[in-house]
Formats: C-alpha cells, sequence, structure tokens
C-alpha cells in the first residue's frame, strides 16, 4: 500500500466548500441528476434518495420506473420527475450525476441495466446497495470506470466486494477502504461509525453521527446527499467528503431533538436544512 495521507476537515473547512447561490439563476445551475432505484416493495429507498437529494440542493431530480408501474412510482414524491426505464437511454443523457441501486431488486435485467448506464453516460455514477452486489459480480467495471464512480458500502457489502469477512473489515476500517480505493481507482466511502472516504490518495475519517443513523434507509439518505453534492465542487473526493460530514450533522441535529432511539431515515432528511445552516451559514 503506497502513502496514504489523513485528511481532516473541520466545520470551518466544509463551510468554506459551500457556494453562494446567484441571484440571476435557474434550477438547471444546481445540477440534473437520475436516480435509477426503488422496486415493488422497496419503493421507499426510492423516495428517501430523491427527497435527501433535493433537500441537499439539487434542481432537477428524474427517477425511473417501469410503464407499467409509472402511476405508482409518480406519486411516491412531490418534486421528482418519473421517466420511462424503458426509454433509459435517452435519459442518461446530458446529466450531471447518476445514482443506481437503492431497493433495486437483484436480478440478470438490472445487473445488464446497471453495465448499460455505466457504458452510455458520461458523468459521475454513485453506486449503492443492490449496485454493489451487482459490481462484486463484475469487478472489470469498477476498473473500467473507476474515474467516475463513487461507492457507498456498509461492512456487510464491503464483506461481499472484498471476500473478507466483516469482522476483518471493522478491524481495521481505514486500511480497509483505502486498500479498495488503491486497487479500483473508485472513491470509496465504508460506512458505518466513523465513515471512511477514500479517493485522491487520501483517506478522511468523519466524526459527525450517531448511532441512532442505524436505521432502516439511512444508506439511501446519503446516497441521494452525495449525487446532490457531486456539482459542489469540481473535486468529488471533497464533494463526497461534505456529503458524509453533512448526513453525519444531520443525524446528530435530529438525535439532538429526537433521540437516537425513535430516528428514522426520513427525519435525517428533515434535518438537512438545519445542517445547512449550521454549518454553511449566511450560504444556506
Amino acid at each position: 500500500m503506497t502513502f496514504m495521507k489523513i485528511v481532516e476537515y473541520s466545520k470551518q473547512d466544509i463551510s468554506a466548500f459551500f457556494q453562494l447561490r446567484k441571484a440571476q439563476s435557474n434550477k438547471s445551475d444546481y445540477g440534473k441528476f437520475l436516480v435509477i432505484a426503488g422496486s415493488i416493495g422497496m419503493t421507499g429507498a426510492l423516495r428517501l434518495c430523491v427527497d435527501s437529494c433535493y433537500r441537499s440542493g439539487a434542481g432537477l431530480v428524474y427517477y425511473t420506473a417501469a410503464k407499467k408501474h409509472m402511476m405508482e412510482y409518480d406519486a411516491l414524491t412531490v418534486e421528482g420527475i418519473t421517466v420511462p426505464l424503458e426509454d433509459i437511454k435517452e435519459h442518461i443523457q446530458n446529466k450531471d450525476c447518476i445514482c443506481i441501486g437503492c431497493g433495486l431488486s437483484l436480478n440478470e435485467q438490472n445487473q445488464l441495466l446497471l453495465k448499460r448506464v455505466l457504458e452510455l453516460s458520461k458523468c459521475h455514477v454513485i453506486v449503492d446497495a443492490t449496485a454493489l452486489k451487482m459490481i462484486a459480480l463484475e469487478k472489470d467495471l469498477l476498473k473500467r470506470y473507476k474515474g467516475r464512480m463513487t461507492i457507498l458500502p456498509h461492512p456487510g457489502e464491503m464483506s461481499v466486494l472484498m471476500g473478507m469477512s466483516i469482522d476483518e473489515i471493522q478491524k481495521d476500517r481505514v486500511k480497509t477502504a483505502y486498500s479498495f480505493y488503491q486497487e479500483y481507482g473508485c472513491i470509496t466511502v465504508l460506512k458505518g461509525h466513523e465513515t471512511v472516504v477514500a479517493g485522491n490518495d487520501m483517506v478522511y475519517i468523519n466524526k459527525t453521527g450517531n448511532a441512532g443513523m442505524a436505521t432502516a434507509g439511512s444508506g439511501d439518505v446519503l446516497a441521494g446527499m452525495t449525487t446532490a453534492y457531486s456539482v459542489m465542487t469540481d473535486d468529488m473526493f471533497r464533494n463526497t467528503c461534505m456529503a458524509v460530514y453533512v448526513h453525519g450533522l444531520a443525524g446528530d441535529l435530529a438525535a439532538k431533538d429526537l433521540g437516537m432511539i425513535s430516528m428514522t431515515a426520513s427525519d435525517i432528511i428533515r434535518y438537512i436544512p438545519n445542517a445547512h445552516k449550521e454549518v454553511a451559514g449566511e450560504k444556506a
């Protein structure tokens, strides 16, 4: 393993990365994103991802649904724009970032869908949840598209990707994340207590967040935030660190008001504006 630089980002550092919104601007100035997520029984993951993306500053968020389910999926969100999955080639174009995996079914059709998205798109791709299991089956995709891919595994998903036990991963989370990044070249986010972000030959260890965030959907919220933050600066590693920091901060603010036991992923989304106010000040 080559030299690894540990970077520390304080609240002031994160604040400095935020940009003021211009008075003369429109929704296209703040990112056009595509979320490929959800399945029957798992539409909540899609909603959490889309809603958190908007709460994190996204201008336009499109999401996919099979034509036969368009009506049901269209009712999931207020601001999200539903597009037919069958027309995916058309909707991949001209996006600033694509998020794939939250709540998707693991099947051959979606395996082919992931490959098609990576082959046809030109933007950055956030890979999470089920899509990580698909990537584990075809790791050559990681090396082929490493320069524009960010992966968001929890320890169980990292275990599948690396062929290691969860115990082995948890014993040295920094080494695990960095060695995976070094081998495959994609920005690697190992979620959990003190989430680790590896990229740019650096490692960031996050200090925000709490045990109340160990709840279904928390990762889907982070996926949406990372997607929206992909246009914050021209450095995707920094953008990802920002998303991880603010995600944890929103969880901390939610826990302060609600307590950790009763927190849900939706609560994290509701506290993203408060987190923005705290970390970005007048820029929020």
